[in-house]
């Protein structure tokens, strides 16, 4: 009995330890967000920027 008991435990935790790592990055493979919920980042100024337009009025 006690040896069931020990093979029983071996092969659930080799399941699990399988399975919720296959699971979770699966989860995170599927899982997208849409191109409109990023934020815009500014990389540089834009060339002549706003102070040529201020400067003229």
């Amino acid at each position: 009995m006690k040896r069931a008991h020990r093979t029983a435990h071996a092969r659930i935790w080799t399941i699990l330890g399988i399975l919720l790592p296959l699971a979770f990055f699966t989860v995170l493979a599927l899982r997208q967000t849409p191109p409109a919920d990023r934020p815009a980042i500014l990389i540089e100024a834009p060339a002549g920027g706003a102070n040529g337009t201020e400067a003229g009025q």
